[in-house]
């Protein structure tokens, strides 16, 4: 009687994570980003239009899967990075201007 063969690659799936079985390696590309949660963020139409803008440029010259919310989350970790002081600030206008300003 023949042996069954053992998989070693399984396919992705929404119903379990990829790692679900031991001693196997999901197919495709596996993220390196830490776990997201969905968070409700209220935009005017002109910022969403540079952001869509951002991500047009961004498809077009490279990484072609870029999404909002990736952008969204590298602009933040860009700000993280600068550390900037917000203390005493009164208003978005003056907030905008700070981070603007940060080093």
């Amino acid at each position: 009687m023949a042996t069954p063969r053992r998989t070693t690659i399984v396919r992705d799936s929404v119903f379990r994570r990829p790692e679900a079985r031991p001693g196997t390696r999901p197919q495709g590309v596996i993220s390196q980003q830490r776990d997201t949660r969905q968070t409700a963020v209220w935009l005017a139409d002109d910022e969403i239009e540079w952001l869509d803008d951002r991500c047009r440029e961004i498809r077009r010259d490279a990484w072609r899967a870029i999404t909002r919310s990736a952008l969204i989350r590298a602009l933040i970790r860009a700000a993280m990075a600068r550390s900037p002081e917000l203390t005493g600030i009164s208003d978005e206008a003056e907030l905008a201007q700070r981070l603007t300003t940060a080093r």
